[in-house]
Order: C-alpha cells, then sequence, then structure tokens
C-alpha cells in the first residue's frame, strides 16, 4: 500500500498523529528562526534592535504570504489529485510550482531591496531604530527566493505522504541558524543584518534539501523537464486554493503594521520591543496551529477527493478538540512562566520584561479559540471552497481585528491595544464554529466503500 493510499484507509487520530505531529515539529522549529533571532538582537544589540525588527515583521509577513499562496495552494492540489489516484496530474503540478515560485522569488527580492526604505519611512521610528529595520529588511529579502523554495517543499513532500523528511529539513535549518546567529551578532558584530544573514543561509540548506528529495525521485512524485511548465489552469486552481492562507497573511501583515503604528504612537519604541517579544512568542503557539492545520489538509483533502464524507467529519473533529485543549495548556504555561520567558530576550532591561511579560499573558489569552478558526479555514481550502476560506481569514484579520484596535485604542490607549487581540480571536471562534457546523450538516458528498 503506497503513502498516500494509507490517507484514505487508516485511522483518522493515527493518520492525525502522524501528519500534525511532524507538522507541528516543523513549523515550531520554523518559528524558533524569529525566536533564535530576536533573543540574539535582544541581548546583542539591545532594545532599539528588537523594535526595529518589531517594524519591519510586516514587510517579512508579505514574502511568507506569497510562500504560502504557493506552498500551501500546490500541496492542496496535489493532496486532491492523489485522493482521485491522478499521479501525473499532481506532477504537473509541481512543475508549475517549481516555476512560478522560481519567478516570483527573484521579483520579489529585486522590487524589495528597492523599496523597503519608503515602506519603512511610513513608520514615525528613531534614525537608529530604522536603521536596525533597514539592515534586517536588505538582507533578508535579497535571499527571499530561498524561503519560496524551502516553504513550497517542505509543504508538496508532507502532501505526498512523507511528513518525516519535511520535518528533518526545517529541523537542519533550525539547528544550522543558532550558531550563525551567534558568529554574525556576537563574534563579528554585524547586528539585525547578521541575523538576517543567519536565517537566508539556513532556510538556503532547508531548500537544497528539498530539490535534493524531489530530483533524486525518493517520493511519490516525480518530475521530469517536460513538467516544468506553466499550466494556467491548475496555477489558478493553486492560486485559488491558497488564496486563503495568503490572504490571511497578508491580513496580518496589514495588522501588524497598523498595530505597531498605535504601539508607537501610545507607547513609544519599548512598547514595540516588548511586542516584538510577543510576536516571537506567540508564533510558536500560532506554529502549532498551523502545524495542525497542516497535518489535517492531506487527510481531509484527500478523502474529500475519494467522497469518504465520514472520514472527513471525523478529521475535522478530532483536529479542533485536540488543537484546543493542546493550544489551552500552551497558553497556561505561558501565564506561569511569563517572566523567565521574556527574560531570556532582555534579562537587563527590567522595565522591558515587566512590560512584555504582562503582554503576553493578555495578548495571547484566547489563542485556543484562535487554533479553531484556523483549522476551520484550512477545513474550507482542503475542500476545495476557497472562498469560504478567503472570506473567514478576511473576516478575523480586517473586519474584526481593525475595528476592535481603533475603538478599544481610542477608549483605553494602550491596554486597549493589548486587549484587541483576544477580542478578535473570541469573535471570530464564534463565527467559525457556526459556519463549519452548516458545512458538516450538509454532507453533499456521498461517502463510498472502495472495492
Amino acid at each position: 500500500m503506497d503513502r498516500s493510499y494509507q490517507i484514505g484507509e487508516k485511522s483518522i487520530p493515527h493518520l492525525l498523529l502522524k501528519f500534525s505531529m511532524p507538522s507541528i515539529l516543523s513549523l515550531v522549529l520554523h518559528a524558533l528562526y524569529g525566536i533564535v533571532d530576536r533573543i540574539f538582537i535582544g541581548r546583542g544589540v539591545g532594545s532599539s534592535g528588537l523594535a526595529g525588527v518589531t517594524i519591519a515583521f510586516p514587510v517579512l509577513l508579505i514574502v511568507f504570504s506569497l510562500c504560502v499562496l504557493f506552498s500551501s495552494g500546490s500541496s492542496a492540489l496535489i493532496s486532491i489529485y492523489l485522493g482521485e489516484k491522478n499521479k501525473e496530474r499532481a506532477e504537473y503540478v509541481l512543475g508549475s510550482t517549481f516555476v512560478v515560485i522560481t519567478i516570483t522569488g527573484l521579483l520579489v527580492s529585486f522590487l524589495g531591496v528597492i523599496f523597503h526604505g519608503r515602506i519603512l519611512g511610513l513608520f514615525d521610528i528613531s534614525p537608529d531604530t530604522y536603521s536596525y529595520a533597514s539592515d534586517y529588511l536588505r538582507i533578508f529579502l535579497s535571499g527571499s527566493i530561498f524561503f519560496f523554495y524551502g516553504f513550497a517543499l517542505t509543504f508538496i513532500i508532507r502532501a505526498e505522504g512523507n511528513p518525516v523528511y519535511a520535518t528533518l529539513m526545517i529541523v537542519a535549518g533550525t539547528l544550522l541558524n543558532i550558531p550563525l546567529d551567534y558568529f554574525f551578532i556576537f563574534v563579528i558584530s554585524m547586528g539585525t543584518s547578521g541575523a538576517a544573514l543567519a536565517t537566508v543561509i539556513s532556510e538556503a540548506v532547508v531548500a537544497l534539501m528539498g530539490i535534493f528529495y524531489i530530483m533524486r525521485k525518493r517520493g511519490v512524485l516525480h518530475i521530469t523537464r517536460r513538467h516544468l511548465a506553466v499550466n494556467l489552469s491548475e496555477v489558478k486552481k493553486m492560486v485559488g486554493l491558497g488564496l486563503s492562507p495568503a490572504f490571511d497573511n497578508i491580513a496580518a501583515s496589514l495588522q501588524v503594521g497598523l498595530l505597531n503604528s498605535r504601539i508607537v504612537f501610545y507607547g513609544g519604541e519599548i512598547a514595540v520591543a516588548a511586542m516584538g517579544i510577543v510576536f516571537a512568542i506567540g508564533s510558536i503557539v500560532r506554529m502549532f496551529s498551523f502545524g495542525m492545520a497542516a497535518g489535517m489538509q492531506p487527510i481531509v483533502g484527500y478523502n474529500y477527493g475519494a467522497n469518504l464524507s465520514k472520514r472527513v467529519k471525523q478529521a475535522m473533529l478530532y483536529a479542533s478538540s485536540s488543537g484546543f485543549l493542546i493550544t489551552l495548556l500552551m497558553v497556561v504555561s505561558i501565564w506561569i512562566f511569563a517572566e523567565h520567558i521574556t527574560g531570556l530576550f532582555c534579562s537587563a532591561d527590567k522595565e522591558l520584561v515587566k512590560l512584555s511579560s504582562y503582554v503576553l499573558r493578555v495578548y495571547l489569552f484566547m489563542s485556543p479559540f484562535a487554533t479553531v478558526h484556523l483549522l476551520g479555514v484550512r477545513f474550507f481550502q482542503s475542500t476545495g471552497k476557497a472562498f469560504y476560506a478567503v472570506l473567514m481569514g478576511l473576516f478575523r484579520q480586517v473586519i474584526i481585528f481593525i475595528p476592535a484596535l481603533y475603538s478599544l485604542s481610542y477608549l483605553f490607549k494602550l491596554e486597549g491595544i493589548w486587549f484587541s487581540g483576544p477580542v478578535t480571536d473570541i469573535l471570530a471562534f464564534t463565527v467559525t464554529v457556526a459556519l463549519i457546523v452548516r458545512e458538516l450538516k450538509k454532507a453533499k458528498y456521498a461517502e463510498h466503500s472502495r472495492v
């Protein structure tokens, strides 16, 4: 029995454990890139360096949104085609993905290096903070093509049934990033540009491991030169399926940009640095949610393509309940150890430790509900209902968050900003549950048995 066929046969809890755990591990390790960068920046550069990287973060999210657009969309489409037993079509999707991410990655690097200064000029920050942000972005954007390859290949290798190798790719990159950060920041004093260079080199290793895997024909999918062409029909489907998580990242970029602007206005750059620490720790919680969703995606996509509706429902219910409980445990742990966690970034700056610990507890309070929302978005994406997935993502990040941010900050100043996150999470959760229950009750696709 090949790996993809097992997705329609083995028990849902077993498959969720098999696919989600490596996905969670790989994405959490990916989040450690940012955490390690910020720890070294906080200790080696200071709060101004942390504030600079936080100000640059919305631009990074735009790059990640394009990476996710193609990686998530192509992996979802490949899962559906493998469920339909159409391996050849899945290989054409893989080939088209290679061509598209190469062109997009080079274009992003070119435009990003030219225009990143103008973007940073939108924020009212000190010259030191501007310099740190600019140094970080210039290096990061120059090597952004490696993130396109790294994201796409880890998603695709996971979707075709080998989550273990996808995880090993991320582990290798993360382990390399730590000594490189130390060397570039502390040994040769490159500051924030050194942190960015360490991240780019580490991601290049991830990309090379993925290319080696595909070219050596070690998995289910094999591509040749005839597959390396842009199939517009498949690219259109790929983009449609990837729009939801991509828009989620674009909306997150807008969210973080507006958030930074309000924080600078009401709390100054030390508050921005505190939020940067919260973003870093919060990325662990968020990457757990993404990992759970990534592990659920091939299971839902394959079984949906195979018309196994009962298994589709089971996957969503098991993922939601387990995701909620595990995220709750993570939030409780953060509450208990907040000061110890934030002290890793800035132990010498007691004011920053105190502020960031408080914000960490408040801003991540409703994260378990955000996990269910994200799983709901990925459920609709995996079943080909791109419109609902995009709508749900935008609903949380834009329709709810922006009014909450501005109204609460107007009424309660900086305190209102900190509470805008949890208010958004609980409202988005309520809408998500209503839509998912409605969708599961429909059961329009008929269950059938394999012959």
